[in-house]
């Protein structure tokens, strides 16, 4: 497994890690079609960072957090458990923003990781 392969599994099971306790078999990279209306789904891109001679040498994870939840139930009870969780797992304290639509609440929670490692995704 190539170093960046490596690194970002390592934040990926840092993410389910910190969120599946909450939300027990319905925490989901990416996206999930499934009949749940209270989930998780959670994505990243990565980001070079302290760069030498032109190529990043450690990776920043920048994380978002999507919590659908119904309308009418109030989602600041999940919302604080989620920012303590990914805290807890050395992320920064992710910021809540309200996507909610007409088909449900929809909350993105943004947040940072930084490997502070060697990094060659960019070299």
């Amino acid at each position: 497994m190539s170093e960046t392969t490596l690194q970002e599994a390592c934040v990926a099971e840092a993410i389910q890690t910190a969120l599946t306790p909450l939300f027990p078999g319905a925490v989901f990279p990416h996206m999930y079609k499934g009949p749940l209306t209270e989930y998780i789904v959670w994505n990243y891109n990565v980001a070079g960072e302290v760069w030498a001679e032109g190529v990043p040498q450690a990776a920043r994870y920048l994380v978002q957090v999507h919590l659908y939840y119904p309308h009418g139930k109030d989602p600041r009870e999940a919302i604080l458990a989620i920012e303590r969780a990914l805290f807890d797992q050395d992320f920064t304290w992710p910021i809540p923003t309200d996507a909610t639509d007409s088909d449900g609440q929809h909350w993105v929670l943004e947040c940072e990781y930084t490997d502070g490692g060697a990094f060659y995704g960019f070299a």
